[in-house]
C-alpha cells in the first residue's frame, strides 16, 4: 500500500502541481530551477513538518505517513502560490518567513488537538 500512495503522490507532486515561484522570475526556466534546488526543499521541509503533527512511525503504518505528506504538500504548494500572487510586493523571503510561521501556528494547533484526543481516551481506559 506504501509503494502505491507514494507513487501517486509522486506524479501529484511532480506533474499536477503548478510552480509556486513563477511569479518572481521572468524566465519560466529560471522558476523551474529555482523550484527543483531551493524551492522544492523549502516546500518538502514544511511538508514534512506539518506532517509531523499527525504522523506518528510507532502508532501508524507507512502508507499514512506518505498520504499525509502528499496532503501537507499540496496544501503548503497553494499557500505558497496564494501567497506568491497576492502578496507579490513582499518579496520572496518573507513570503517564506509568513508561510513558516502560517505552518508552525498549524502545527501548534494539531499537536494540541491530538495531546487534547488522547488525554480523552487514557481517562475513558
Amino acid at each position: 500500500m506504501y509503494k502505491i500512495i507514494s507513487i501517486i503522490s509522486f506524479f501529484i507532486r511532480q506533474f499536477y502541481l503548478p510552480n509556486p515561484y513563477a511569479n518572481f522570475f521572468e524566465i519560466e526556466v529560471y522558476a523551474d530551477i529555482f523550484n527543483i534546488m531551493v524551492g522544492g526543499t523549502i516546500l518538502h521541509i514544511y511538508s514534512y513538518f506539518l506532517t509531523s503533527s499527525i504522523y506518528d512511525k510507532d502508532k501508524h503504518s507507512s502508507w499514512v505517513g506518505s498520504f499525509w505528506y502528499c496532503v501537507k504538500y499540496i496544501f503548503n504548494t497553494f499557500l505558497m502560490n496564494l501567497l506568491c500572487y497576492k502578496y507579490y510586493n513582499l518579496g520572496l523571503l518573507n513570503i517564506v518567513v509568513i508561510a513558516f510561521v502560517i505552518n508552525f501556528i498549524i502545527w501548534m494547533i494539531s499537536k494540541i488537538i491530538i495531546n487534547r484526543f488522547e488525554e480523552k481516551i487514557k481517562i475513558f481506559i
